[in-house]
């Protein structure tokens, strides 16, 4: 059995820059984002109740941006 690993990086919200150590773009530093394992819900878009898509982003993606707005 083989183990996955998880993707784990940080992207600039902004630009979408991507970096597997964090750095500072347009001076701020960027998202620690963690997408998951293979089919994880995160990599999927999110969805409301009835199935319609309510952002075109994944969850791993709104999540993170989430994380830091709480931590200003």
């Amino acid at each position: 059995m083989e183990v996955e690993e998880q993707e784990v990086f940080y992207i600039c919200p902004i630009c979408f820059r991507v970096c597997e150590t964090e750095e500072e773009c347009h001076e701020h530093l960027m998202v620690l984002c963690d997408t998951g394992h293979p089919g994880d819900e995160r990599r999927k878009p999110v969805l409301d109740r009835f199935g319609n898509l309510v952002s075109r982003a994944p969850r791993w993606y709104l999540e993170a941006l989430s994380k830091e707005r709480n931590k200003s």
